[in-house]
């Protein structure tokens, strides 16, 4: 596939931020939403990261990675600079032509 095909990686990741900010309030907890909300200025995170293997199991089918980018949403923990408190990880498409989003939430 042709690199001018593919959504580059910040357009992954900007994506993925506006889908959940979008779906947020529908899918975590009130407590979720505002601690995200009033840390993320300071510590909030969307990062590409590589494909996890366990994509094949919530979307049915097997995830090209090379066609998929995964982006995590979350708070980065400031003693070790790790994206560790995760409320979203989404699966997009990158695909110019193919608009697919999968979304798996944080679950306390």
């Amino acid at each position: 596939m042709d690199n001018e095909q593919l959504l580059s990686v910040d357009d992954v990741i900007d994506t993925a931020y506006d889908i959940f900010l979008e779906m947020a309030p529908d899918n975590l907890e009130p407590a979720d939403v505002i601690l995200f909300t009033a840390q993320f200025d300071d510590r909030g995170a969307a990062e590409m990261v590589e494909v996890n293997n366990d994509w094949e199991q919530h979307v049915g089918f097997e995830v090209d990675k090379d066609l998929f980018g995964e982006v995590r949403i979350g708070l980065v923990n400031e003693e070790n600079d790790v994206l560790d408190d995760v409320f979203a990880r989404l699966l997009i498409s990158r695909e110019t032509d193919k608009k697919y989003c999968h979304v798996l939430w944080k679950r306390d």
